[in-house]
């Protein structure tokens, strides 16, 4: 098999999705009580089953087979040894799927310590979810800012691809945050148009027991 470290590509989309369902899982009893949001998922295309809690999603599989696919087929179009793009491809994987599941087990690890200790938490605060989107947002640039700086001194493919791989986080939740606006704008617009007494509200937050994404 040529390039088998693209084996990661499916390897940390599927850890990807599996760690999302354990943390939502996980800190229920516990993170949950303090840190409340209207979503824990943020990519609007997986929210309703990880809210769910479901272990098994046909179409996140198939996302995985899909994604798989594209990324073997255009590594495999040159045999040359010197090609960059598939070192590139490599890195841009391990930026994107590696810093995702990094916030995963940091994820699952407090929620492990809260649940564990109790006492170490007092109070609730509720988190808006564009809130939250711009604080999985910003630190992006923990990692962005170390690889920019080595893919300036060294421009090796591979940490190109990483960097690269870290960036494409920020368009794509400058898209989360512009499409849950949309949303809201809707909502709210709906809501106006509708029994006056009613509560309902593009930016009303759900109740404690509802699914919530944990500030990063």
């Amino acid at each position: 098999m040529n390039h088998p470290e693209l084996l990661l590509v499916p390897a940390l989309m599927l850890s990807d999705y599996y760690l999302t369902v354990a943390g939502a899982r996980l800190r229920e009893g516990g993170h949950a009580e303090h840190f409340r949001a209207q979503h824990y998922e943020m990519n609007p295309l997986w929210q309703k089953a990880i809210a769910r809690r479901r272990w098994f999603n046909p179409w996140h599989l198939l996302a995985v087979a899909v994604v798989t696919f594209l990324v073997f087929d255009v590594a495999n179009l040159s045999t040359d040894p010197a090609d960059p793009i598939p070192p590139g491809l490599f890195g841009l994987v391990i930026g994107l799927q590696g810093m995702i599941n990094g916030r995963h087990l940091c994820n699952l690890a407090t929620f492990a310590y809260v649940r564990r200790h109790p006492d170490a938490v007092n109070g609730a605060v509720t988190f808006g979810h564009e809130f939250v989107l711009r604080i999985s947002l910003f630190q992006s640039f923990t990692v962005l800012v170390p690889l920019a700086l080595l893919a300036a001194i060294d421009p090796a493919p591979a940490i190109f691809g990483a960097t690269l791989g870290v960036a494409t986080l920020i368009p794509l939740h400058l898209i989360w945050i512009a499409r849950f606006r949309a949303r809201s704008a809707q909502l709210a617009a709906a809501a106006a148009g509708g029994d006056s007494s009613s509560t309902a509200s593009g930016t009303s937050l759900p109740p404690a027991s509802s699914s919530a994404n944990s500030p990063p």
